[in-house]
């Protein structure tokens, strides 16, 4: 056994189970840190503690004041932020926190680098990687005599989380009426080269990359089904074997420098048949038990990492893997159309196999997943939010 290590995940959410589990069976102490009691890493039988802090969601300052004190005073070898917040966080302050305890985030400007969607697509377009057509769009731009793109076009804002804010307009005359009110609720925008979704296939690439930014792990996720139903959050998920996506991973990361964890989204064009960089988000899926369950085990990755050891490279694992988010899933078929729940692939009655797992429910950590049902209810059931979460995406 190596060394035991305390480790401070600040994320509650169904990417630590998998997190958890590993860093636990390996023998490290796993303190987590949880805005409530009621989500799937307090319910977990795996952290060594549980601790109840500030919301980062509501309260950034004060997360980052409560996580700074703690770790002054407590013996933390590694703290990990698996969320796009919590990396945030870790990185804008990582002079300051890395003082106490070891991270594995990049320095900010980085960081910001990848998560400023308009400059991610600018490098794109400036590197031949293939992604949608992107430009700034102003509060006083001259929308009726802006020709350089097409209609309908995506806007949606420079920095964000998923699909929020993510708005198909289908012609100047409603973008010119509703643009200011978007600027006002998610700050600076961009607009964006609509890429149709019948036979485009979405994408994830789960990469890892050392200090030196060699990409030593690149995973492919294909998304059969979403929710929203027309591009949200992706409620299936199966591995694939697809060479050109990694060698696309592979020309963007290591071109911008990057290290660590990365979740890279792509899309297949079906007009061209080309797969395009969608974004990068700095950490790890959500759905990231999908790279366990495919034998590449991410949370030793970033232990490695943090402690300056090489990173191996891993290039073949399970093919086929089937991961699925239950709880979302279902709200996918009930909002599907009956053609969408007959042409799916894998079928959502597929329950079981031997490569079938789901993100948040196993038998080996029961009450996960009944967190996870309990926080997810308390969320969607709220009308304004299911009405927001749809509508971010139509």
């Amino acid at each position: 056994m190596n060394e035991s290590l305390k480790v401070l995940l600040l994320d509650q959410g169904r990417q630590t189970l998998p997190f958890l589990k590993s860093l636990s069976e390996a023998g490290h102490q796993v303190f987590i840190a949880c805005n409530t009691r009621v989500c799937e890493g307090y319910f977990s039988r795996y952290p060594t503690k549980r601790l109840i802090w500030p919301s980062y969601m509501k309260d950034r300052e004060g997360f980052k004041k409560h996580l700074i004190n703690f770790l002054k005073n407590n013996d933390i070898d590694i703290t990990l932020g698996l969320g796009d917040i919590s990396a945030d966080i870790l990185s804008k302050n990582r002079g300051e926190i890395s003082k106490y305890t070891r991270l594995t985030v990049p320095e900010y400007s980085k960081f910001l680098q990848v998560t400023d969607k308009l400059s991610l697509m600018q490098y794109c377009m400036d590197n031949s990687i293939p992604c949608p057509e992107t430009y700034s769009l102003e509060r006083n731009a001259d929308i009726e005599k802006d020709e350089r793109l097409q209609y309908p076009l995506i806007i949606k804002p420079r920095r964000g989380i998923g699909a929020i804010g993510v708005q198909k307009i289908q012609n100047p005359r409603l973008l010119k009426q509703k643009l200011d009110g978007y600027i006002e609720k998610y700050g600076p925008l961009l607009m964006q080269e609509y890429i149709p979704q019948d036979g485009g296939m979405q994408y994830q690439a789960e990469a890892f990359l050392d200090h030196e930014s060699n990409m030593k792990v690149c995973m492919v996720i294909e998304k059969p089904r979403f929710f929203p139903i027309d591009g949200g959050t992706s409620t299936a998920n199966i591995t694939v074997d697809k060479p050109e996506i990694v060698q696309i991973c592979k020309k963007l990361l290591e071109g911008i420098g990057w290290i660590g964890a990365a979740d890279v989204d792509l899309i297949l064009d079906p007009r061209t048949n080309v797969v395009k960089v969608l974004e990068i988000n700095p950490r790890v899926t959500a759905g990231i038990k999908i790279g366990f369950a495919a034998g590449i085990d991410y949370a030793d990755l970033h232990i490695k990492f943090a402690n300056g050891e090489d990173i191996p490279e891993i290039e073949n694992y399970t093919l086929g893997v089937y991961s699925r988010n239950i709880f979302m899933d279902v709200l996918w078929y009930i909002f599907a159309t009956k053609s969408m729940r007959k042409n799916t692939h894998p079928p959502f009655f597929s329950f079981f196999g031997k490569n079938t797992v789901d993100q948040t429910i196993s038998l080996d950590d029961p009450l996960a997943g009944l967190g996870f049902f309990l926080n997810m209810s308390r969320k969607y059931l709220n009308i304004n939010y299911l009405k927001e979460k749809i509508g971010s995406s139509t």
